[in-house]
This record gives structure tokens, C-alpha cells and sequence, in this order.
């Protein structure tokens, strides 16, 4: 049976999730066109954050069966699995100068990255789609989603410079203030349409 975010871990998780997807916001901006000159440590740390707070995120929208309770658990599992490639791919990055430098194994792990971040999306999708979650919680996931395409676009669209502050304002504007909401949640309502328990934001 589907569990409720109401839990503990669903503080802690919340916790995570803003802080690390702050962070990593706030070192984008500092950091800035710097990290175009190869690994800087601050965005490498504050990355590492952001997906552990992510990961935590996607474990308790798994356990809560946000995303579905059949074939929409696929997503989170997906990620689950992913997320930890991506950490894993910051974590060993420091030995190297730049992403260049990275042996070929490394490279084909960091497709973690990118993929993952699409896997958001998707997830994003179907927590829209299966509505357990209610009010801001069930739509923003949606848009958090969106990060990577709307981050990559800017790049092309508007410079890399532009690019930073979308990213960064993107990430504290929705993944951050997912993470305040399941930090500040109170006990789910009982959704007597469906007979299931849903998270009012």
C-alpha cells in the first residue's frame, strides 16, 4: 500500500531537496562562466547536494506512489538508479582538470547526468497526471522538470551568461520550494474522490 508524505523522511527529504537545489543555485551564480574553464569545486560540491536532495525527493514520491502504483513506479525506479550515477560522476571528477580529461568509462557514467534530469521531467508527467499529490505539489514537480530543457534552450537562445541566472533562479524557484513544502507539510487530507491519501500544499 501506498504510504502518505507525512512522515519524518519526508521532512528530512524536504530538508535535502532545498537545500542542496539552493546551494547549487547560488554556486551556479558565483561560479558563473568559470565552470566553461573546467571542474570548479564549489558547483562540483553544491551538484552533489542537489542530487542527494533530489534523490530523496524521488524515493518518498516512490514510497508515496505519487507517480503511479503500476507502470508509473518505473519512473522513480529510473531515477533512482540514475541519480546515484550522477553523484557518483561528480564525486569522482575531482581528480580530473577539466571534463575532457575524463577516461571513457566516466564519460559514458555521465550520461547519468542528462539523463536523470530528463527522467524529472517524465516523472514530473506522471505526478501530474496521477494527481495523488493536490495543490502546488501536484503541478510544480512539473515544472522543476522542465529545468534541463528550458536551461538548454537559454544557453542557445541567450548566451551562457543568461543561462546561469535561468538555471539558478529555476532551481531555488521550484525544486527549492518542493522541498520547503515537504519540509513544512502537514498531515495529508483523505481524498474521499478516490478513496486514497493526497498532499494539500
Amino acid at each position: 500500500m501506498a504510504e502518505s508524505l507525512s512522515s519524518p523522511a519526508d521532512r528530512i527529504a524536504g530538508v535535502l531537496l532545498a537545500l542542496g537545489a539552493t546551494a547549487w543555485g547560488v554556486a551556479t551564480i558565483i561560479v558563473g562562466e568559470d565552470v566553461l574553464l573546467g571542474i570548479q569545486t564549489l558547483d562540483t560540491i553544491t551538484g552533489m547536494m542537489y542530487v542527494t536532495g533530489l534523490w530523496a525527493f524521488v524515493w518518498r514520491v516512490y514510497a508515496a506512489g505519487a507517480a503511479g502504483t503500476r507502470i508509473g513506479r518505473i519512473v522513480p525506479l529510473g531515477l533512482l538508479v540514475l541519480l546515484p550515477g550522477a553523484f557518483l560522476v561528480n564525486a569522482l571528477s575531482f581528480g580530473y582538470v577539466t571534463y575532457d580529461d575524463f577516461p571513457m568509462w566516466l564519460l559514458v557514467l555521465d550520461a547519468c547526468w542528462p539523463l536523470s534530469q530528463l527522467g524529472t521531467l517524465v516523472l514530473g508527467i506522471a505526478i501530474a497526471v496521477t494527481g495523488r499529490f493536490q495543490g502546488v505539489l501536484r503541478w510544480l514537480p512539473l515544472v522543476a522538470g522542465m529545468w534541463f530543457p528550458v536551461t538548454m534552450l537559454t544557453t542557445i537562445v541567450a548566451g551562457s551568461t543568461a543561462s546561469t541566472f535561468v538555471s539558478a533562479a529555476w532551481l531555488i524557484g521550484t525544486y527549492a520550494v518542493i522541498g520547503v513544502l515537504l519540509a513544512v507539510s502537514t498531515r495529508p487530507r483523505h481524498d474521499l474522490s478516490t478513496g486514497r491519501p493526497s498532499v494539500q500544499a
